[in-house]
This record gives structure tokens, C-alpha cells and sequence, in this order.
């Protein structure tokens, strides 16, 4: 074994979040100053309320409650109406692989999968941050951010002989166009080249897919993860460590 050898392991995280904004939804009566979204006939109901929590609740309601089928959802009922649900899954970490050779250089892959489930009509986004920058670190060694061209995102990987760096690229039905390609470049036309369109993982959140429908059956994200030490680079030994948080947010 070389007393150069690396070991990169990356750290998951996954948040989800809820965003609602209730102007955005329909109404069913209105007058100058006020309006009602949703309106139920029921025996009874009220708005109870404490220091630290808030309760609305009906009685007496008649087929409400949720059901569902491979395609669709339903919510009936008034309360049933007011329910948004996110969720997301959370892969284990990961292992790039192979360990490297900080004395002669190589490449290193990896990748975590993200399904996003939503009911929310407006859909849903999905970012990816890293805790540090440089994000791939060892004590006070590190892998560079990945560096991008003059028109990022980079459609083919490339790292210099005398470099060693760290990037990523999603692939997935949602990705967000600045992943999507025309076969060449980045950002431009509707496809996913598979191992295309790399970008550095920032330390504020990046924008890697979303949607703007439901999101029932799950929406699946892939991120691929690579680190590479050029030939030249004589990368100091060490585990490599990168702490990734992905957040789903409804929109």
C-alpha cells in the first residue's frame, strides 16, 4: 500500500421544508376586505389556541379523509384541503472509489440518490450545499472546488495534471436546465447526458432540480460525485471527508 493513498467519504444530509403561500390558492367568496378560501357545512368546529400551539378543527364531516391510487391522491374534507406533505429520502454516505494515490493520481466516483414525494400542486425544488469550502477536506488539506469554464456548467470533466479537485452533476427527469444539454454544451436543450454538465458544490445551496406539479410517485435526483488528482498534483495522503445537506422545499 502507498503511503500516499486517499480515502474520500462524503457525509449526506437531507432537509425538507414546507412553503406554503395561501394568497397563491383559490377562493370561494370574497368582499372588499376580506375573503374565504374554503367553506364547509359541518355541526361544529372552532380555532383553539395556547402559548405554544394553534388548533383549528370540524365536526360532524361526512366522507372526508385520504385515499389514493398509483396515480392520484385525494383529500377530502375541509381540513384535508389545508394539507401539503414533502418528503424526501436520505441516502447513506458515500465512498468515493478507488482510493487514490496521491503520488501518482486518479479518478474517484461516487453517487447518492434524492426522491422527492409531494402532493403540492405548485411542485417542488431541490438544492445541494456543502458545509466548507473547499468542500472535499483532510485537516488543512483539500481538494479544490471544481473549476468551471467561462459559460459553467462544464459539459466534459477535465482537471489540470498539476490540480487535484472535487465536483458534481445531477441527473434526472426534474434536473434544472442548467444540467440539461444539447449534446455539447450545457444549459442548452432539453437533454441529460449521462456524466455531463459538472459544477463545484458550493457552500450556499445551488438549485440542482425541480418541478412545478406534484411530485406523487417520488421524483428521483442522482448526484454524481468526482474527485481527481492530476499526474503531477502529489496529493498529500489522508481521508477526504465532504458534508452534503440537500433540501427539498415546496414551492
Amino acid at each position: 500500500m502507498s503511503a500516499q493513498q486517499l480515502f474520500i467519504f462524503i457525509a449526506i444530509f437531507t432537509l425538507s421544508l414546507l412553503s406554503l403561500t395561501t394568497g397563491a390558492l383559490a377562493y370561494v367568496a370574497s368582499s372588499t376586505n376580506y375573503r374565504i378560501e374554503r367553506d364547509d357545512i359541518n355541526v361544529g368546529g372552532r380555532l383553539s389556541s395556547s402559548t405554544s400551539y394553534i388548533e383549528e378543527d370540524t365536526v360532524g364531516g361526512i366522507g372526508s379523509g385520504y385515499s389514493s391510487s398509483t396515480n392520484f391522491l385525494l383529500h377530502a374534507g375541509y381540513r384535508q384541503q389545508a394539507s401539503t406533505t414533502l418528503s424526501i429520502s436520505s441516502p447513506s454516505d458515500v465512498e468515493l472509489l478507488p482510493a487514490l494515490d496521491g503520488a501518482v493520481g486518479g479518478t474517484a466516483n461516487g453517487s447518492a440518490d434524492w426522491a422527492v414525494t409531494t402532493n403540492n400542486a405548485a411542485g417542488y425544488s431541490l438544492t445541494l450545499s456543502a458545509s466548507t469550502d473547499p468542500a472535499l477536506v483532510s485537516g488543512t488539506n483539500t481538494f479544490a472546488n471544481y473549476t468551471l469554464p467561462a459559460a459553467p456548467p462544464e459539459f466534459t470533466w477535465s482537471v489540470a495534471s498539476s490540480a487535484s479537485e472535487f465536483g458534481f452533476t445531477p441527473e434526472g427527469t426534474d434536473i434544472a436546465s442548467r444540467y440539461k444539454d444539447d449534446g455539447t454544451a450545457c444549459n442548452a436543450g432539453a437533454l441529460d447526458t449521462s456524466l455531463s454538465c459538472w459544477d463545484p458544490i458550493q457552500t450556499t445551496n445551488t438549485t440542482i432540480a425541480s418541478r412545478t406539479t406534484t411530485a406523487l410517485s417520488g421524483a428521483t435526483t442522482t448526484v454524481n460525485l468526482r474527485a481527481e488528482i492530476g499526474t503531477t498534483r502529489n496529493q498529500p495522503a489522508g481521508t477526504y471527508q465532504a458534508t452534503l445537506t440537500a433540501t427539498a422545499l415546496a414551492l
